[in-house]
């Protein structure tokens, strides 16, 4: 038996798992399954009706697809396509073994392309063979119907597809519009799901693999602000939410708001509002 078909408890009578999700929309599971093939093995011509991924872990085969043949080898991906007529044979010497996943959702061609695959690039090579068997077993062992469980494969699917965009490595979109840039989008979602840190522009711009200072451009184009003060702006609403709808001591609010001591978050609340946090309290509340 092949070593990736070895060990955790499965064995070749387990190495399958259909799934009927209807908790995802965007990308979910159908079925998975791997495979040590008997030399000549074939599957088709067929037509399927979901997309679905083959990842050959050893030996190799070919795969015909619109009137083309792909020499497949370990470490190769294809994409079956649905509603197109394939093929796929494992080669008479050396038979592949080979694991596949099957999936289906709205956004099914957007995560593909995001792994470079689609009808006219049907193969890719990865390298991350060991992570993908892992992904799989883990979807496999999880067969049992539960909300955890479906939580648990939706997460290792997007792993799976994760180490393959990582072999893929397609450029990220950079696309922009006049009032629009994918790097000012991505950094306020990033201040919106962590301003109660010390979030730091310097921490952005890593974050974004970007010049600190041109980040800062970008925000001041798109923005007609700086980053800086985006960041203090969004604290600050924030603030004032907490002090109107809440009864929080003050210190708690500037922690809460990403500052380290009451008194640094007084002082910047005071230069934006020209009020004290407390003072803002008490006026809101008089009203």
């Amino acid at each position: 038996m092949n070593s990736y078909l070895e060990g955790e408890n499965i064995s070749l009578d387990d190495l399958y798992l259909e799934v009927e999700n209807k908790s995802f929309e965007d990308l979910y599971l159908k079925f998975c399954g791997m495979e040590k093939c008997e030399p000549n093995y074939s599957y088709g011509p067929v037509v399927r009706a979901f997309p679905l991924i083959h990842y050959c872990l050893e030996g190799q085969g070919k795969f015909y697809f619109n009137d083309k043949v792909y020499p497949i080898k370990k470490g190769d991906a294809f994409l079956i396509m649905p509603d197109v007529v394939t093929f796929y044979q494992a080669d008479s010497e050396d038979p592949w073994t080979y694991l596949w996943i099957s999936f289906s959702g709205t956004k099914t061609q957007q995560y593909l392309s995001r792994c470079n695959l689609d009808e006219k690039n049907p193969v890719i090579h990865c390298d991350y063979a060991d992570e993908l068997v892992a992904a799989t077993k883990a979807i496999i062992k999880h067969n049992k119907l539960s909300y955890s469980n479906e939580l648990f494969i939706q997460g290792q699917m997007f792993i799976f597809f994760s180490y393959l965009a990582k072999s893929a490595n397609v450029p990220y979109d950079k696309s922009a519009t006049k009032d629009y840039n994918v790097y000012v989008n991505k950094a306020i979602e990033y201040i919106q799901n962590n301003y109660q840190n010390m979030v730091t522009v310097k921490e952005l711009a890593d974050y974004l693999s970007l010049n600190r200072s041109y980040l800062t451009t970008l925000f001041k184009k798109h923005l007609n602000i700086s980053l800086q003060e985006f960041l203090v702006q969004y604290r600050m609403v924030r603030a004032e939410e907490l002090l109107r709808k809440t009864d929080i001591p003050i210190s708690q609010v500037a922690y809460s708001c990403g500052y380290s001591n009451q008194l640094s978050f007084s002082k910047s609340f005071n230069n934006t509002h020209q009020i004290s946090p407390r003072d803002y309290r008490k006026k809101f509340r008089s009203k």
